[in-house]
């Protein structure tokens, strides 16, 4: 009986469908979603009643039992709604099928029923026709929801596939340039005798030696990332991370000055994994590499999100490769990215459920990696 019921819930769509985003335990608006669903079929449930406890004839007993497991059921999927494996904002979505098909087919209902004068009779037996129908409507509506919800979660599943096609050629190309230099300054070094143009060239194969072993670590991040389970991710303190990972930056680039601005009276959590340090290493590398000093950290806590920004005053990123990192445009020979830096930010922020932006003033750029602050 278990096992049937298991199978019941998962074909109407109450399985676990994946979602791209670590879960960030139970939320308001999760809460409100569900318990939408819920009070709908309490507030239907109580029309049905009617023709059971007044002894009405048999088809409109037959209705209201009909009537009152429907709205037995809305109750239900409130609660399988709030444990399920749907993001907040697809829950909402199922909430508002809900909540359209009560509205629209109650509206239509109730003009028909004053258009043709039905509720002089008495308003009992009107009561009962509206709430059973809506019932069964409602119910429709929040199956179609979650259908809906699973028809965006594999567009989005399909733009993953998509981003993930990008990344791999844009791993591959990186590694086919750098493995070019590689090959011709190992011709260099074995047909050239100077000891200087030696040096010179073996220099230039640690930089390409150590860029290869960078884009390789990076796409195993990016890979990792992805393949994340719900177990994985904690309660965490952004702001501690951060700070860690500006001290560490401090230690690798002794060269670059680096700055630290976090409130004092933050009080934001967010569900993270690891990979969150590693995103905040990828971007302080990045500044302290291509940008200009100082580089400064900052903290901000929003009402729904923890933004973890980096600056810097250097050239900027170039916006052929901004647009390439948000998937604006497709990567090509001339539309590159230099390294996974971005990318690894990137993935981490979408895993997380949050966003990676991109701000440029006249003479600094902010990268900012926003994510959803724990309930």
């Amino acid at each position: 009986m278990r096992t049937r019921l298991l199978t019941l819930i998962d074909q109407l769509g109450f399985g676990s469908p994946p979602e791209a985003v670590a879960p960030t335990g139970p939320s308001p608006v999760r809460v409100a979603a569900s318990a939408v669903v819920s009070l709908t079929g309490v507030g239907l449930l109580v029309p049905n009643l009617f023709p059971l406890l007044d002894g009405g004839g048999p088809l409109a007993v037959v209705l209201g039992v009909v009537g009152t497991l429907v709205s037995i059921g809305l109750i239900a999927i409130g609660g399988l709604l709030y444990v399920s494996g749907f993001s907040d904002r697809n829950a909402v979505r199922i909430a508002v099928w809900n909540l359209l098909g009560v509205v629209v087919l109650g509206s239509v209902m109730i003009a028909h029923a004053y258009a043709q004068n039905r509720l002089s009779g008495g308003i009992a037996p009107s009561m009962f026709t509206v709430g059973n129908l809506l019932a069964i409507g409602a119910a429709a509506h929040v199956i179609i929801g979650v259908y809906d919800a699973r028809r965006v979660r594999a567009e989005q599943l399909a733009r993953e596939r998509r981003r993930t096609a990008v990344l791999n050629r844009v791993l591959r190309h990186n590694l086919r340039n750098e493995a070019q230099v590689l090959t011709g300054h190992a011709d260099i070094v074995a047909t050239v005798p100077d000891d200087d143009q030696i040096r010179q060239s073996a220099a230039v194969l640690k930089r390409s030696a150590d860029t290869v072993g960078s884009l390789a670590d990076g796409a195993k991040t990016i890979t990792r990332e992805r393949d994340r389970g719900p177990e994985e991710y904690d309660a965490t303190d952004p702001t501690a991370v951060f700070e860690d990972a500006v001290a560490h930056a401090r230690d690798r680039f002794t060269e670059t000055d680096f700055a630290f601005d976090a409130p004092d009276d933050l009080g934001g959590t967010v569900r993270a994994s690891d990979g969150l340090r590693t995103a905040l290493d990828e971007l302080l590398e990045n500044a302290a590499e291509h940008g200009g000093s100082p580089i400064e950290g900052s903290v901000r806590i929003r009402p729904d999100v923890v933004e973890l920004s980096v600056t810097d005053h250097g050239t900027g990123i170039p916006e052929h490769e901004r647009k390439v990192v948000a998937g604006d445009v497709d990567i090509t020979q001339l539309t590159h990215g230099s390294g996974l830096g971005l990318w690894v930010a990137k993935t981490v922020a979408d895993t997380h459920g949050g966003s990676l932006s991109f701000t440029e003033t006249d003479d600094a750029t902010t990268v900012t990696l926003s994510l959803p602050r724990a309930a």
